[in-house]
């Protein structure tokens, strides 16, 4: 592969991270955990990865977790990336969250897992990510309630997520982040795949056009 330095952004959680990628090789990451974090913290992330060796100007791209996840962090995250990108010209690659999330988790699991993220109350995104499948940069995401992601997916007791939710004895719950040293690799790896997305209007994915499992009525009325 040509040689690329690739800056990495994830702020789809309360877990600002950052990272950079060269050549296939994480060189640095950086995070904070906390509600709204991102607004105050992302910049000086960014700038903490850069030293006198590898400077902001040598990058290739920047890569950005374009969601599902927080409203407003992923609002942030893109923001601040097209102001950084478009002075110098820099693609901007937005990486599927949950491909991002499966890499994460991974590097610690061999098995099949539950993968989510919260949106509010009881409802999360969910997806499953099935051991020796091959990777998919954009897996199939759902939308329901906890109980509901679990009865989908009866047989997998290994869940991993962005906060806690109480479950029974025959499923363990680990809680893990999306992280921008893993944006940055996931979008080394399928560079040529996410460059035809990187345009001037880019969005964050919310979900929101796509038909995705819907609570009834009443659970609308709820959780609204």
């Amino acid at each position: 592969m040509p040689h690329r330095l690739i800056l990495g952004i994830d702020t789809s959680t309360h877990n600002c991270s950052v990272g950079l990628v060269n050549d296939g090789e994480v060189i640095g990451e950086k995070s904070i955990l906390g509600k709204s974090v991102a607004s105050e913290n992302l910049i000086e992330l960014i700038d903490k990865l850069f030293s006198k060796d590898i400077k902001f100007s040598d990058l290739d791209a920047i890569a950005i977790s374009i969601g599902p996840g927080s409203y407003t962090g992923l609002r942030i995250g893109l923001s601040t990336v097209k102001g950084l990108a478009m002075p110098r010209n820099l693609p901007v690659l937005p990486v599927p969250t949950f491909s991002v999330l499966e890499r994460v988790a991974q590097t610690e699991w061999n098995e099949n897992l539950l993968l989510f993220i919260k949106s509010r109350r009881d409802i999360i995104y969910f997806t499953a990510s099935i051991k020796g499948k091959r990777f998919n940069l954009s897996p199939q995401i759902y939308y329901d309630h906890f109980d509901i992601a679990l009865t989908k997916y009866p047989k997998i007791s290994v869940i991993v997520g962005d906060c806690k939710f109480p479950i029974d004895n025959s499923r363990t719950l680990y809680i893990r982040y999306p992280r921008g040293d893993y944006v940055a690799l996931t979008a080394w790896y399928h560079y040529e795949d996410l460059l035809p997305m990187s345009k001037p209007e880019l969005e964050p994915e919310y979900f929101t056009s796509l038909e995705l499992e819907k609570w009834n009525s009443k659970d609308r009325m709820k959780y609204s």
